[in-house]
Formats: C-alpha cells, structure tokens, sequence
C-alpha cells in the first residue's frame, strides 16, 4: 500500500503556467498511523508479534515549474522526508526505528491539449515525466534480538527515503466547466518501474524489497465559496495504489499492494500570485492484497493505514 511512495506532489501537479514564467511550491504531508489491515479489515493478530504498528511520516516537496509556452510546462520536484516506524521485536518490547532525509527527485512535463487562456469550458492535458533513483533505499538502523543485543538492518519499506527504482511518470490532468460557477476536475498519474527487486532485504520477510508500480487518481467538484477573496472548496473521490503485479517487468520481492479509497474536501485560497490550499483526505475503504512474497511464505500480509491525511501546499508565481 503506498505509504511512503505517495509524495504530495509526485507527478507534478500545476494548473496554468503562463510562457515564460515560474511557479515555485511546497507541499507538506502528514500520515499517521495505527491499525494493521488484512484484506478490508482491521486485524492485529497479523501484525508482527501481534501488537499494533504505529507510524508517522512527515514529507515536504519542493517544486519549480517554467512555463515553455502556453500549453507545455515542465516541473521539477524534490522531496524529503522524516519517518518514525514503531513496533514490538523479538525482545518483548517496543522499539522507534527512523528515517530522514531526500527522497527521490522527479521531473515531468506537461501539455495542455487546447491553449488554457482561451478553453474556458474545460481542456485536458497529458504528462510524461521520470521519477529518479536518488533517495537512500538502504536507511538501516537498529534491529532488536531476542537475547538482547541489538544489530542494524534496513528500516522498513514505508519509511525509506527512496524505492530503489528508475520509473517512468504518466499523468493526466482534465476540467469541465458545469452550471453556475462549478468545475469538475480529474487529476490521476501512474508511476511504472521496470526493475523488480531493489536487493535490500526486508526484515519482515526475509526477502528483498520489490519496486512496484504505484498511481493515484483524484475526481470532484470545485466552486467558489467567496470570489472576493479567492476562497473555493472543493470535494470528490481519491484512490490511491499499489498493483499486485506491476505492467513492466517482474513483480516479486516485498510489497505491500491494495489500495485506499478516500473522500477529499479541501479548501483553496488565491491572493495575487500566490496560491494556498489544504486537504485532508478521509479514508472510506480499503483492501490490503497478499503479495507474491507473502503467498510463497504463506503469510496473511496486510499492513498499516492512515485514517486520514493532512495535506498543506503553497505556491507563487512570478
């Protein structure tokens, strides 16, 4: 389930640039969570030792965009993060293992079908990017025995820096105007990684670390609350996933696959050229699948879930 692998803004998310000027952002994302899901429901025993996982994350994307002309933008995004993944170990006790630090940079650009100043009705546009390998894959940090010494490992996938992985960014981005002031919206990117396996084993299962394919889509309704001072809300359906088998290359290794399935009001804020906005992402089902390493282990799999996300961004054009 994509945990650390969702950054705020992975895949580069912009409205309308104008030729030749720039956006800067930031996003900020915060995830905690404390229940462990096999299938669709809550389910502990199946956590390690049978005791609750916790985790708490913290990421912050930096963006740039440039406008090349009208319609073609491109986008650079680089991210970081602090991680705190705690459970109980072979010891009879609790631990706090973490991570911080640069996560994997990425780049895209993106193409309005119809030029944006003049599509007042609705327009759509496409998105090609890569997403790099330069974030740590390999955070190791204490791992706790059962006769008490302590050795290092690598901390689990959901707080890693980094997948391991090159992956290709597809993306699209489309709005329609509807009656009165109302847009409907739809944003979705897919991000397919070719490699398989990053080499990193797993602690939990014995097994390298799998470099799956991840996507996210977003739909909804936006309308203005208060025009005076550029406040409009906005509300609709997000998923987000992982694949059991990825559409490129082989799919074995550790993964955690399913996907959440949230409701995401959010509130936009535009004061000249900068641009405030907050979502917070409640989540209404979900489905956590066994993965080809747990059905070879015979494991029940399952993993941790946030019941909800708080998501802050910011930018500013000039």
């Amino acid at each position: 389930m994509p945990v650390r692998f969702l950054s705020p803004s992975l895949g580069g998310y912009s409205g309308f640039v104008e030729a030749r000027h720039w956006e800067v952002g930031a996003a900020f994302r915060r995830l905690s969570a404390d229940e462990w899901f096999v299938g669709s429901q809550v389910r502990e025993s199946a956590a390690p030792f049978g005791q609750p996982l916790l985790l708490n994350i913290y990421s912050l994307d930096a963006t740039i965009t440039y406008g090349v002309t009208d319609r073609v933008s491109v986008t650079m995004t680089v991210p970081f993060s602090r991680g705190a993944h705690s459970r109980f170990y072979a010891d009879g006790n609790r631990h706090t293992v973490k991570a911080a630090g640069m996560g994997d940079i990425s780049g895209i650009a993106n193409i309005w079908l119809r030029r944006p100043s003049t599509a007042v009705s609705g327009n759509v546009a496409l998105g090609l990017g890569l997403k790099t390998a330069s974030g740590n894959n390999d955070v190791v940090d204490s791992f706790f025995l059962a006769d008490g010494s302590v050795t290092k490992n690598p901390v689990d996938q959901s707080i890693q820096l980094g997948d391991g992985g090159v992956g290709a960014i597809f993306q699209l981005q489309a709005y329609r105007k509807l009656a009165g002031d109302a847009v409907w919206y739809g944003y979705g990117w897919y991000l397919l990684t070719p490699r398989e396996q990053t080499g990193v084993a797993s602690p939990l299962a014995g097994v390298s670390l799998s470099v799956p394919d991840v996507y996210s889509f977003r739909s909804g309704v936006s309308t203005p609350l208060w025009r005076r001072h550029g406040i409009a809300a906005s509300f609709g359906p997000r998923l987000d996933g992982i694949p059991l088998r990825d559409f490129v290359g082989g799919s074995a290794g550790f993964r955690r696959p399913g996907y959440s399935l949230y409701l995401d009001p959010g509130i936009v804020v535009s004061s000249g050229r900068s641009t405030w906005s907050i979502n917070v992402p409640v989540r209404v089902h979900q489905d956590f699948q066994r993965s080809l390493a747990d059905v070879a282990r015979g494991s029940a799999g399952g993993g941790d879930l946030a019941k909800y996300l708080v998501l802050l961004g910011y930018t500013v054009r000039f």
